[in-house]
């Protein structure tokens, strides 16, 4: 996501945290961050064959529906400089609806990510090369899918009522999940492409000026990168627009809306109508696609808004606003 990181001062929800040490699960290392009038835990599960995997989750007042927010594309954490007085959170509105106490708040580290991103969220060269060695759709899927399911044990979640919020890049892993876990009974995508990321590059060239033959040239260039990455598709020190061959690869190869509609999850879909990352087509070739087949589907098109959801002119309060539309729509079923 390529909202500002905000600050957890800036709410005073994270006032004076302490930092205590748990062990929930015998086979799970677990740290408390106490502040105040909530609590949140990072719990690390045992290193299996690739990385380890470690998730945060808010606790909730009482036994609660269990909110995953998958953060957009970059390697920066979802949170930085837990237990000291220079705390940021990277994921727009975790920490407000985490301080209500209603709902189970969960993130999760994307594997090898390192401890703060240098340069722009977006740009993942400053990743480190482990990172953009791993990364994919499909090990973050796997990763996902493993501190999901520990999640759901937890006494704390009530696991027959689970949404997922994908931000961006996050949408494609939102689907994922709903595709290959029947639990996510709800998916909610902000700024998320519909069909394949492919797709969108050639809907931006076709949405924009230019003439036929500019645009038949760019979409050429296109063509060539992509025949470049999908010779070596496995690299993870070829790049192509700021992301590794690797990246691109797997994530070509996923469409949101093929994935929703192998799910029962009803989807709740809100863009930008002036996103110049994530053309709003793609979109709606998904909401016609899902539609088509009688699902379950709100749409939320924010006029004169960007990638991020914010309108010309406006500020973060509008965005607060979308967010929690996205959780009416959850209440009201």
């Amino acid at each position: 996501m390529t909202i500002t990181t905000w600050r957890f001062a800036l709410a005073a929800l994270l006032a004076a945290p302490t930092m205590g040490l748990a062990h929930a699960a015998p086979a799970a290392g677990q740290e408390t961050f106490d502040f105040g009038a909530w609590s949140m835990l990072r719990t690390t599960l045992p290193r299996g064959e690739g990385p380890r995997v470690s998730y945060y989750l808010s606790t909730p007042k009482t036994k609660a529906p269990l909110v995953l927010f998958v953060q957009g594309w970059g390697c920066t954490p979802p949170f930085s400089g837990l237990g000291t007085d220079q705390r940021s959170a990277s994921i727009f509105h975790w920490v407000p609806l985490a301080a209500t106490g209603r709902y189970a708040v969960m993130a999760v580290d994307k594997p090898y990510q390192p401890a703060r991103q240098d340069g722009s969220a977006g740009d993942v060269a400053a990743c480190g090369q482990a990172f953009n060695d791993y990364f994919s759709y499909d090990t973050w899927l796997a990763t996902l899918q493993q501190a999901l399911r520990h999640a759901l044990a937890r006494p704390e979640v009530d696991a027959t009522r689970v949404l997922v919020i994908g931000v961006s890049e996050g949408g494609a892993l939102a689907a994922g999940l709903a595709r290959t876990m029947p639990e996510v009974g709800a998916v909610a995508l902000s700024g998320a492409s519909g069909t394949t990321q492919l797709y969108d590059f050639a809907a931006r060239i076709h949405q924009g000026g230019g003439s036929d033959a500019d645009k038949q040239r760019e979409l050429a260039a296109i063509d060539t990168t992509v025949r470049d990455i999908l010779a070596d598709p496995s690299s993870g020190t070829k790049f192509a627009w700021g992301h590794p061959y690797r990246r691109w690869s797997s994530f070509f190869a996923q469409s949101a809306g093929d994935n929703l509609l192998q799910s029962k999850a009803r989807v709740y879909v809100v863009s930008g109508m002036k996103d110049a990352s994530t053309p709003i087509l793609s979109t709606e070739v998904m909401v016609a696609q899902l539609r088509g087949q009688g699902r379950d589907v709100t749409v939320r098109r924010v006029p004169a808004a960007d990638h991020d959801l914010v309108p010309a002119g406006g500020g973060y309060e509008q965005v607060q606003a979308e967010y929690e539309a996205i959780m009416a729509w959850y209440e009201r079923k």
